[in-house]
């Protein structure tokens, strides 16, 4: 009797796993399949339906988007290394001891998480501006670390205090100072956490078209989710257009989760696990 409960148990574990994936994978097929076709073969065959299929769209639109990769690379590599570094080393900084300062400041930075940056953009666009950073890597990569590095902080403090005390302790009582506790012991026992904080700020930081809309002023500087509105215009959509730059667009973060995804699962497991490193 107990056996039979738990096959059915199980046959509705897979069918919701089974539904669950269909409902991400069917997008994506059509955004594929949709991102080959012609213009006119967009607009014909039903959405899921492959007719006719070509690369020139998925060639043309590549080309087209190279320097806005490029632009997203750049701002997003380099905002989610910092905010994740800096993130780390704030969260060692509580983690070494308790007190109210360090209890205010953890509340001052979970509150900052939730701050819209939308309200704030206004004032920080008057002060790229002022300091000539307007339209420019460092002017974008800055204000994305402003807004991104409390959450950074947040996580990497989550993650590191999971660490047994006895372990920097330890350290502490070899006579290793802070820094060295910090890059020989805390960091590389928090990697996978480290990893997890690096991909979701890298993937927010993708994704994110309202700072670099409003930051940004020339084509030369338009990341890659700026470029995609120029596939919509109002006069009309380039379906297939937009099919393939909306893929080519999403390559890269899906080759970062495929590259460092062990490591984000890994991370979140001990997370939610509780596991010492």
């Amino acid at each position: 009797m107990i056996k039979p409960l738990k096959l059915a148990k199980k046959a509705i574990h897979h069918a919701i796993l089974i539904v669950l994936a269909a409902l991400w994978l069917i997008p994506v097929y059509a955004m594929l399949i949709d991102g080959m076709k012609s213009a006119g073969g967009v607009l014909t065959t039903p959405i899921l339906q492959p007719t006719g299929l070509s690369f020139t769209s998925l060639i043309e639109v590549s080309t087209a988007l190279e320097l806005p990769i490029v632009n997203s690379l750049i701002i997003s590599v380099t905002t989610a290394a910092v905010s994740t570094l800096v993130g780390a080393l704030a969260a060692f900084y509580f983690y070494k001891g308790r007190s109210w300062t360090n209890n205010s400041v953890f509340v001052i930075i979970a509150i900052a998480t939730f701050i819209p940056y939308q309200i704030t953009l206004v004032p920080v666009t008057e002060i790229l501006s002022t300091l000539g950073l307007f339209n420019t890597y460092p002017g974008l990569i800055f204000t994305f670390v402003i807004f991104h590095l409390p959450g950074g902080a947040l996580l990497m403090t989550i993650f590191m205090s999971n660490l047994p005390k006895s372990i920097i302790e330890s350290a502490r009582a070899d006579g290793a100072g802070d820094w060295a506790v910090f890059s020989r012991v805390a960091f590389p026992l928090t990697l996978a956490g480290a990893v997890s904080t690096f991909i979701l700020t890298f993937v927010e930081v993708w994704n994110n078209f309202f700072i670099p809309l409003v930051l940004t002023s020339t084509p030369n500087m338009y990341t890659a989710s700026i470029s995609l509105l120029s596939y919509t215009g109002g006069y009309g959509t380039l379906y297939n257009d937009s099919f393939a730059a909306a893929l080519v667009a999403s390559l890269i973060p899906l080759l970062v989760f495929v590259i460092l995804g062990r490591y984000f699962m890994r991370g979140f497991l001990a997370l939610g696990s509780g596991s010492k490193g």
